[in-house]
């Protein structure tokens, strides 16, 4: 007979039918801020309380299993009376009844071979890699008839959703349930309709109508249409600007130079464990070799002045060199002016109105950024975890500004259309 352990959950009703499923295997695809957290923590904490034995509740990241569960819920839903031991170290929980609860990420899922639970959450699965369960958990909770739970909004039609599908295939087994907003009314008409005013559809779509949807938070789009083959030749003159992305600690400094009068940006140079004086040479003969031809003038540079920027900025106009921004001091960084940057060049490739070399680690880069929800809503724009950013930003520094090609005075045009004749077209 199940007990009832006293805590501050008081579950609705479709989070009640995951919890009262008697299937081995649950599959709960709910819609952001639903609660299946909380749901599916209450549910483990409940059976560690039923059947001594270990708990593995997992996260994509160590960060997430820190912050979202250990930090956030742990003291507000698990009661102190049947505790022995809150190790913060391990993420681990030593009940009196010999149980054991341990919260992980899967970042490196070879680790956890070996481990022997009797019950597991997947906590956001559709952002984890497939074999933790396939190859690793899989196969032990057949061998000791232990119980899982996957908790997730989709990702696009991935291992999640082809495990949806097996679920609904297999109702003796798996216990499967998909809640929309629509379905919870977890959201007044009032809350429901600030969210859509602030949430791209797509992205909508996924997250809160819980729809299976291809790309959905990809955040750059018709990248790979805006390429060109990096051994065509390339314009030699035109007005230029210089993105330049500065290294911070272990990071790379980047430069893109961008050619207004085509709209193309150049093969970046990358580098990074180089003093400051070398990569201020490097900057400068950059802005050097890329000046106007009818003028002479070096290219406009667009550097990222926030931080450890300042001097070099500062260094950078004593040398002569034209520095973009008001007052000429580049760009400084706030969570503002970095969406503002960011949406520039989403817009621009979107439209078609800039051309990208055909550099994987560009390419890559730019595929990665994603739009995210937090917990609160707030929509986020960044890369994974682990991931650099530094082309992206030094390409989208090049481009600020940039709304379509610039005309140059006569003199130039002439120069640019007797070269045209040499350079294969990138429209």
């Amino acid at each position: 007979m199940e007990i009832t352990i006293p805590h501050r959950y008081s579950p609705r009703p479709y989070q009640f039918e995951l919890l009262a499923a008697p299937q081995r295997f649950k599959i709960a695809v709910f819609h952001r801020r639903s609660g299946k957290s909380k749901t599916a923590l209450n549910q483990q904490i409940q059976r560690t309380q039923l059947t001594k034995g270990v708990y593995y509740y997992f996260l994509p990241t160590y960060r997430q299993a820190k912050a979202v569960i250990w930090d956030a819920l742990i003291k507000e839903h698990v009661p102190p009376q049947i505790v022995t031991k809150i190790n913060d170290s391990e993420l681990a929980i030593y009940y009196r009844n010999g149980s054991v609860q341990r919260f992980a990420g899967c970042e490196d899922v070879d680790k956890h071979r070996g481990i022997n639970p009797i019950d597991v959450v997947f906590d956001e699965y559709s952002e984890m890699p497939e074999e933790i369960w396939t190859a690793i958990i899989q196969p032990v909770l057949r061998e000791n008839h232990g119980t899982a739970t996957f908790i997730y909004t989709p990702k696009g039609k991935n291992h999640s959703w082809k495990l949806l599908q097996l679920a609904s295939d297999n109702p003796s087994e798996w216990y499967s349930s998909v809640k929309t907003v629509k379905d919870t009314e977890v959201f007044t008409e009032a809350e429901l309709d600030e969210i859509k005013r602030n949430t791209p559809q797509a992205l909508f779509e996924q997250e809160y109508m819980c729809s299976f949807v291809e790309g959905a938070g990809q955040f750059f789009r018709r990248i790979r249409q805006n390429t060109y083959d990096q051994q065509r030749p390339l314009p030699e003159q035109g007005d230029f600007q210089l993105g330049v992305d500065l290294a911070k600690y272990q990071d790379w400094t980047v430069i893109t130079p961008f050619n207004l009068n085509f709209g193309i940006a150049y093969p970046q140079e990358r580098f990074n464990q180089v003093d400051w004086n070398l990569q201020k040479a490097r900057i400068e003969a950059a802005a050097r070799r890329h000046h106007a031809i009818d003028t002479g003038e070096t290219a406009l540079i667009w550097p990222d002045s926030t931080g450890v920027g300042d001097p070099v900025v500062e260094d950078l106009k004593a040398r002569g060199l034209r520095i973009g921004g008001e007052e000429g001091k580049g760009y400084k960084f706030t969570e503002t002016s970095r969406l503002n940057l960011l949406n520039n060049l989403a817009i621009l490739l979107e439209q078609d109105k800039v051309k990208i070399p055909s550099d994987e680690g560009l390419i890559g880069e730019l595929e990665a950024f994603k739009y995210e929800l937090t917990d609160r809503g707030k929509i986020r724009i960044g890369v994974p975890e682990g991931m650099h950013d530094d082309r992206v930003m030094s390409l989208a520094l090049a481009c600020w500004g940039y709304s379509g090609p610039v005309k140059p005075d006569t003199y130039t045009m002439n120069r640019v259309l007797q070269n045209r004749q040499n350079v294969t077209t990138f429209k």
